[in-house]
């Protein structure tokens, strides 16, 4: 299959990837609704990750700069939109207060977790049917696209400068 070929069938299945992922069923969207936490809100990649890595507890804006691979003032940025929407907060650490954390707002992590979950099930159900070199070969191939993205990323703004 020729380069050319090859690009047009990524480009269609990447889409067809994140519908299988899902949106928020009908009962998340409700959740989220009740709370006052925008069902509309346009979240980037980096929002998503913010949110995934949460998941994990609360972070320092440095940690979650590293977790989602951008600079802290990114980070803050990205935290800043979230917690607009009403997602996230910031707070001391109570082990060092000159520390601000940023966690889930107060039931968020529970509509989180559940949403993770069950994208979580979709994502493992579908990997279970490949080999685990098929899992590994994929991932890979994930990982270098991501890596040449980023990397084109740079350039561009390197160029943008000169």
């Amino acid at each position: 299959m020729d380069r050319e070929r090859l690009v047009d069938e990524v480009l269609m299945l990447l889409p067809v990837l994140a519908r299988g992922l899902g949106r928020p069923d009908p009962s998340e969207v409700g959740e989220l609704a009740r709370r006052g936490i925008p069902v509309d809100a346009t979240l980037s990649p980096g929002h998503v990750q913010v949110l995934i890595a949460l998941g994990r507890g609360p972070h320092s804006i440095g940690r979650l700069a590293e977790a989602v691979g951008v600079t802290p003032p990114a980070a803050s940025q990205l935290v800043d939109r979230l917690s607009e929407h009403g997602m996230v907060e910031r707070r001391p650490d109570p082990a060092d207060r000159r520390v601000v954390l940023v966690d889930y707002v107060p039931g968020m992590q529970d509509i989180a977790r559940r949403m993770m979950e069950g994208r979580g099930r979709k994502l493992g159900e579908v990997l279970g049917r490949m080999t685990e070199d098929e899992v590994r070969a994929f991932l890979k191939g994930l990982r270098l696209l991501v890596e040449s993205f980023e990397g084109a990323h740079g350039e561009e703004k390197h160029e943008s400068h000169r």
